[in-house]
């Protein structure tokens, strides 16, 4: 069976909201094996919303719909529906006494406007809501099926796992599940990615593979569907092992995994301690770290040094280094990884230094440039780095960078 899902609000389309109905219900129906091939958000207005629905009736076994069931006159969802649908109005007693309950418990008086909310459909089935005052409804339909439900996350939420999920697998008989994997790589973008393993990725059918790529990481997406978790389990391994031999330690996670915890784990297992010294990202490296629950076991120290003079003081490094290199040198990034390590008493120091911009630029020292040292006790290795972007954009490729460069030493002690 095909499913479709319709999230409805004006403010979902002025980015007012993010829309994380959408992600939960789809993760929910790929659990459940269910095809999920459109998806549409459209605003608090009647026509479109009656256009959106007929177009999604004509393609889909069963559209899931959420948002615009309140009260107030911007709400249409309801509205929409019976129009375009034909469909019959009637008092739910039962949801009526629901709405008054939910107000007495709270003490607080019920406005006249709620009593439309329990107005249903002739022949749906009603959702209970356990946490608000729109019931969901299962409507059918022409043999497919309208699924409805509040906008609100903690209201729609056990409505769609504990009724409407389950009542879609029994209803559409369907088998199996929609399960998927998702290789996080740092260091190769996206059209390096594409060369090295775009074979795999246009003749595999059953896992898919799709590349997503962002500002500072590309991911690979095996989606595979299978009967049971076991069977999807074998087709996506075996597609994995293959892209892991050909970019090996440019994978750094895998699903929800970040850069932060798999240094961490690295750390813990080395017994190694780490701290840092930052001007450019501003202590955006620490934050990262200490990201990671148990990370005061192996980070020690971070020192955000922004002028020459707080380098000095701070971390010992040396004038003249400043005077004859500059502050955004490779010299300057080294002599900080060494002496935040010297400072902290750790066996490693992660110094960066660099121009984020807008300003401050030169021709030969231009926005985006930084240094990178790490400092280990035995030598200290340094590289430089050209980011494009805006500020903010430039600190978080330099912060990813500085954690991939001590993530790639770590898997090489």
């Amino acid at each position: 069976m095909n499913a479709e899902i319709i999230t409805v609000g004006t403010e979902l389309l002025l980015g007012q909201i993010v829309d994380t109905n959408f992600a939960f219900i789809a993760e929910r129906l790929a659990e459940a094996g269910i095809n999920l091939y459109f998806k549409t958000s459209v605003g608090d207005n009647e026509k479109r919303m009656s256009d959106t629905l007929k177009l999604a009736i004509s393609r889909s076994d069963a559209v899931i719909i959420t948002g615009g069931l309140g009260p107030t006159v911007d709400d249409v969802t309801r509205a929409a529906l019976v129009k375009t649908l034909n469909l019959r109005l009637v008092l739910n007693e039962q949801v009526l006494k629901n709405i008054e309950a939910f107000f007495a418990v709270r003490n607080i008086t019920m406005s006249q406007n709620n009593v439309s909310q329990a107005l249903v459909p002739a022949g749906a089935t009603v959702i209970e809501n356990k946490n608000g005052t729109a019931p969901g409804l299962l409507i059918p339909y022409e043999n497919k099926f309208v699924i409805i439900m509040p906008g609100v996350p903690r209201e729609m939420k056990p409505m769609l796992t504990d009724i409407v999920i389950p009542f879609l697998k029994s209803r559409f008989q369907t088998e199996g599940l929609i399960k998927s994997r998702v290789l996080k790589t740092f260091g190769l973008g996206e059209s390096k990615v594409d060369e090295l393993i775009g074979d795999l990725f246009r003749t595999s059918t059953n896992p898919t593979i799709a590349l997503l790529a962002s500002s500072t990481e590309v991911k690979i997406r095996l989606t595979a569907k299978a009967r049971n978790e076991g069977e999807a389990e074998e087709l996506i391994s075996g597609v994995e092992t293959k892209i892991r031999e050909r970019l090996d330690e440019n994978i750094f996670g895998v699903d929800s995994e970040t850069m932060e915890k798999n240094i961490g784990m690295l750390m813990t297992m080395q017994g190694l301690t780490i701290s840092t010294a930052e001007s450019c990202t501003g202590g955006l490296i620490s934050s990262k770290l200490t990201d990671v629950p148990g990370s005061s076991g192996y980070f020690i120290r971070g020192v955000i040094c922004y002028s020459n003079q707080s380098k000095i003081d701070t971390l010992d490094v040396k004038r003249s280094t400043l005077e004859n290199c500059g502050a955004v040198s490779p010299q300057v990034a080294e002599e900080m990884a060494d002496g935040v390590r010297k400072v902290a008493g750790t066996d490693l120091g992660l110094g960066i230094t660099g121009i984020a911009g807008p300003g401050g630029g030169t021709k030969q020292k231009p926005v985006g440039l930084v240094y990178i040292a790490l400092a280990t006790g035995n030598e200290i290795i340094s590289k430089e780095c050209r980011f494009g972007g805006e500020r903010i954009l430039i600190k978080e490729r330099a912060a990813q960078t500085a954690l991939d460069m001590l993530r790639r030493h770590l898997l090489k002690i």
